[in-house]
């Protein structure tokens, strides 16, 4: 059975829809907030099953599957080893019994499902089965991803909810990817790709404190610069995360995805990259993600540099790679033999003469 995010889906429409009158009733949730839920409300085991209990009450019918046990909540360790900076991503403190109320709820159920993917990736027995596992539970928070950001609302606790829900989304699924990264598929969202639909305005208001921008800002800020722990055979030693660089990042990847589409085809066409490429491939060139299978380039060096200085520093049609532009350009293409780009020799290439016109006529697709 795949993992279902039961508790968001109920909390953006079903019976805990908060911008319901009946949700808005302080003395409701004082009363389902009793001493039993609110003594496990670190322990997600006992918090559903006394909430499933206190909800009864208000002939709410709370169905979970894979309720966290002792032994899954175990499992997480596996998340814990990955990154620490997600620290900077917590949902925002409580105002009321109401908020209250939600806050654990969120919080239990972002634990509830970590827990039930890691027990479900446990027990698959093949490389195929882990990977429906997990791209089947990454395609329904998609799902309640592009929900919750269609939704308009203006009260206080509706507001803060649908806050919350969109920090805690963009967490779980970056810390799913992050922990699964050999069964993620070829489709899942980059970070920038869920920023542009959680947090369109992130550039204006990545520095302003308290906003959605502000904690995804403090959070790609962290994982630039901390450190992750990865396994060798007898050795423990860590390495830069460095995903910020992984990649390029398109700018309008998520609203104008046909630009990109429009840019593989013209570089094929005019023998600039393998024929062979397959497009999925290509896109994570784009997308900010870290490259896995880097793009042939068959142009000659000079063609990829212009091509590079063009996209990065004249148009500016991708993120500003703050000067790593060459090196990431050699993660994410090499030549048709499969050696590597030298980065300094890439980088000190001049314009070239003859076919620069054609590099131009490339790079203008990337509008």
């Amino acid at each position: 059975m795949i993992v279902k995010p039961i508790i968001y889906d109920n909390i953006l429409f079903g019976d805990l829809v908060p911008w319901k009158p009946e949700n808005t009733i302080e003395t409701k949730f004082r009363d389902i907030l009793n001493n039993k839920v609110r003594v496990n409300k670190d322990n997600p085991e006992q918090f559903f099953k006394a909430l499933m209990d206190s909800l009864k009450d208000y002939s709410i019918s709370l169905k979970i599957d894979h309720l966290p046990n002792t032994e899954s909540i175990a499992n997480l360790a596996k998340f814990a080893e990955v990154q620490t900076e997600f620290g900077l991503m917590e949902i925002p403190s409580f105002f009321n019994k109401a908020s209250e109320f939600y806050f654990y709820l969120i919080k239990n159920e972002n634990i509830r499902i970590r827990a039930a993917i890691s027990a479900n990736v446990r027990k698959a027995k093949t490389a195929i089965d882990k990977e429906y596992q997990v791209v089947s539970l990454l395609k329904n928070l998609e799902y309640i991803i592009e929900q919750v950001a269609q939704k308009n609302v203006s009260d206080k606790l509706s507001t803060y909810v649908l806050k919350a829900i969109k920090i805690s989304l963009f967490c779980l699924y970056e810390q799913i990817k992050t922990t699964f990264p050999d069964s993620i598929g070829t489709e899942s969202l980059s970070d920038f790709e869920i920023i542009n639909i959680i947090a369109p305005d992130y550039d204006a208001e990545k520095t302003v404190q308290g906003t959605i921008s502000f904690h995804i800002h403090q959070y790609l800020q962290a994982r630039q610069d901390t450190p992750i722990k990865i396994k060798d055979s007898n050795l423990d030693k860590p390495q830069p995360v460095g995903m910020a660089y992984s990649s390029f990042t398109y700018k309008h990847v998520s609203t104008q995805p046909e630009y990109l589409k429009d840019l593989f085809d013209s570089l094929k066409s005019n023998n600039l990259i393998d024929k062979s490429t397959i497009y999925t491939d290509f896109k994570k060139v784009f997308t900010g993600e870290h490259v896995l299978k880097p793009v042939f380039w068959t142009g000659n060096i000079s063609e990829l540099h212009y091509f590079i200085k063009l996209i990065h520093n004249i148009k500016k049609s991708v993120l500003d790679l703050k000067q790593h532009q060459w090196e990431v350009a050699c993660k994410c293409f090499v030549k048709p033999d499969g050696s590597t780009f030298d980065r300094v020799q890439l980088k000190e290439q001049k314009k070239p003469k003859a076919t620069a016109f054609l590099v131009e006529k490339v790079a203008k697709q990337l509008q």
